[in-house]
């Protein structure tokens, strides 16, 4: 797998000056806030790297970015929210196996 770059500076810092708010903001937010700006982050960067990725993770990207949407869409149904988060990682690990040929446990 080669590497490669996939965010600009001005990205990056968008996305730490982003996280760093956030962390400072929810001391005073309701603690699902914080799954709420943790998705709204992995939107970012899915979108900051969308167009710089492989053929491959482009593809897996905009599924995710969809499902990101529709996370964020139901959060008010907490069962319906943890299900998709819980797809979501379920989603990556399996990319991330295959993408990087490992060996997936059962």
């Amino acid at each position: 797998m080669a590497e490669s770059l996939v965010l600009s500076e001005d990205e990056a810092l968008e996305l730490l000056a982003f996280l760093l708010t956030s962390a400072r903001i929810l001391q005073r937010e309701p603690a699902q806030y914080g799954s709420m700006r943790l998705l709204m982050a992995a939107e970012r960067v899915g979108e900051f790297a969308l167009e710089r990725s492989s053929a491959d993770t482009r593809k897996f990207l905009a599924a995710m970015a969809e499902d990101l949407e529709n996370a964020l869409m139901h959060m008010a149904d907490n069962e319906r929210f943890v299900t998709s988060l819980d797809e979501m990682c379920r989603n990556i690990a399996r990319y991330l196996v295959t993408r990087d040929d490992l060996e997936e446990d059962s």
